[in-house]
């Protein structure tokens, strides 16, 4: 007989027991096809190696979480801090007792069953949190979270953590004890995701949570529905909405250490991309909108592939103050940017520091989204390439009279052969507006697909670019420390941007006359409050 907890199960992959938890510088160089473009074959699957396990009869799986109430969870290893694991403590209520497993299928439960609550998790260790239907409303969220001590997820079959079933406004976080990280998913099997949201998942915040990758993990965050041949999650039928990842810890992953929406967005095909999924016979269905993406204040680190991706954000996408080390480890030039900007995103990428030890074949950001993005503020160092223009994909979304993309004060050095490359014959009339950078130490400066750099729109003029580091005037480049010295041929050279680029790296107000690069050089200029900085 089928039922509704066998369905949950066949589509998520994981064995679980059904228990309800309620109460509880080429010359010529190919332009790169889009980040995984060849591995999601099958429009219904979301593994990241192929098809999901087989849901049938499951290990045992221990015991469940109890879902009840209980006492404070603390011990001398974990003590009780932060939130306490009391009724009174505001947990609304217990969906994990401190080991086994945590299972809540809330699909026949409505959102004002759990809208506005804080679901409680007691420290300990179990083997996997798996959140089903699970619905709160956009003014009353549902709040996920440790409480007492941190509490740490290992599934060595499947995924640690996993939010399917259409769940929508909810907030996993790791505030619930003095902990950096209170929640922690830990070890993956089956190269699946460490943290899987998909099945029509939206509007969910994540933060303080730690992801440990292993070797036989996957993805880091992976936040994606991919369209099925048959339709749904399809574009025009439904789209993710207000994705916010802040203040993780990643590191250490298979492939990519956080991806959201798909990797092929776009309805028309044009400049070598054929967007869409192939479901065979001539037949293709559209990957749906992600409207609203932050990516803010997160540490990625020791990723296999790209360090952040971000696919089909037509609106509100924003990727800012991320420290990213150590990226593209699998050496697979197509998936290894520090930062990459699929098709169909749009956003403003802000203030990221993104450092690699060795160059292999890693683009410091790859760009292949939508004119009118905003690239400013970054520190890109010992990239293969510093940025990959790969394309536009404007042409692909019909969108006519495209906008350039602004490329402003950012700091690229060392990269091992070229600053920046452009494919200028797939930006689609787009152009790129690149002023007020710093590009030195590489052995070419720019180059560009057949020798054509011509769409760098006034990058001759407003910028310091050199083979040579020492050319930049950096307080102490070998210490990493990319601030001018007041003597740099940067300082003061800059045209002004005033309303685009306002604020520096350090969240320094930025005055005429403008320096080039992430940092202000000038002293006395009043600091604003910036964001909490990432410890690097």
């Amino acid at each position: 007989m089928t039922t509704r907890s066998s369905i949950f199960l066949s589509a998520v992959g994981w064995a679980v027991l059904a228990v309800a938890c309620g109460g509880g510088g080429d010359a010529e160089r190919r332009a790169e096809d889009p980040p995984d473009a060849g591995r999601e074959v099958d429009a219904g699957a979301t593994s990241d190696a192929g098809a999901l396990p087989d849901a049938g009869e499951p290990p045992d799986a221990g015991e469940q979480a109890d879902a009840g109430t209980a006492g404070d969870g603390g011990s001398p290893e974990n003590p009780t801090v932060g939130l306490s694991c009391t009724a009174g403590g505001g947990c609304s209520e217990f969906i994990g007792s401190g080991s086994g497993y945590v299972w809540l299928d809330a699909s026949d439960a409505g959102s004002e069953r759990y809208a506005g609550k804080t679901l409680c998790i007691k420290p300990g260790t179990y083997s996997y949190l798996a959140l089903h239907g699970l619905k709160g409303t956009a003014e009353r969220p549902v709040t996920i979270t440790n409480c007492g001590g941190q509490a740490i997820f290992n599934n060595a079959g499947n995924s640690p953590m996993g939010i399917t079933g259409a769940s929508r406004y909810l907030r996993l976080t790791g505030t619930g004890s003095t902990h950096a990280y209170g929640l922690v998913a830990g070890t993956a099997g089956g190269n699946q995701a460490h943290i899987d949201l998909r099945d029509g998942t939206s509007d969910v915040e994540i933060d303080h949570v730690e992801v440990r990758g292993n070797p036989n993990g996957g993805v880091g965050i992976a936040f994606r529905t991919y369209p099925t041949c048959a339709g749904a999650w399809a574009r025009g039928t439904w789209a993710q909405y207000n994705t916010r990842i802040h203040d993780t810890y990643i590191h250490d992953t298979v492939y990519e250490g956080v991806y959201i929406g798909p990797s092929h967005h776009g309805w028309v095909n044009g400049q070598s991309y054929n967007p869409g999924v192939d479901c065979g016979g001539g037949k293709r269905v559209h990957e749906a909108d992600v409207i609203g993406v932050e990516v803010v204040n997160n540490r990625v680190e020791n990723t296999g592939n790209d360090a952040i991706q971000v696919g089909g954000a037509l609106q509100g996408m924003t990727l800012r103050r991320n420290f990213i080390k150590n990226y593209g480890l699998n050496n697979n030039s197509s998936h290894s940017g520090g930062i990459t900007v699929n098709p169909g995103s749009k956003g403003v990428i802000d203030s990221n520091w993104i450092e690699t030890d060795q160059p292999r074949n890693t683009q410091g950001i790859m760009f292949q989204g939508l004119g009118g993005s905003l690239v400013m503020n970054n520190i890109i160092i010992g990239a293969r390439t510093g940025t990959l223009f790969n394309r536009t994909t404007d042409v692909n979304l019909q969108v006519a009279n495209p906008r350039p993309v602004a490329y402003h004060h950012n700091t690229v050095v060392t990269s091992s052969v070229e600053g920046v490359y452009v494919f200028c014959n797939l930006m689609g009339g787009n152009v790129v507006t690149f002023s007020n950078n710093i590009v030195a130490g590489a052995p070419t400066t720019h180059a560009g697909n057949g020798g054509n750099t011509a769409c760098l729109d006034l990058f001759a003029r407003t910028n310091l670019v050199s083979t040579q580091l020492s050319a930049a005037g950096f307080r102490d480049a070998a210490a990493k420390d990319f601030h001018l010295l007041s003597s740099s041929a940067a300082v003061d050279k800059g045209v002004i941007l005033t309303g685009v680029v306002d604020f520096d790296y350090d969240g320094a107000q930025r005055v005429p006359p403008y320096d080039y690069g992430a940092y202000v050089a000038a002293a006395g200029i009043p600091l604003v409050t910036p964001p909490p900085q990432v410890e690097r």
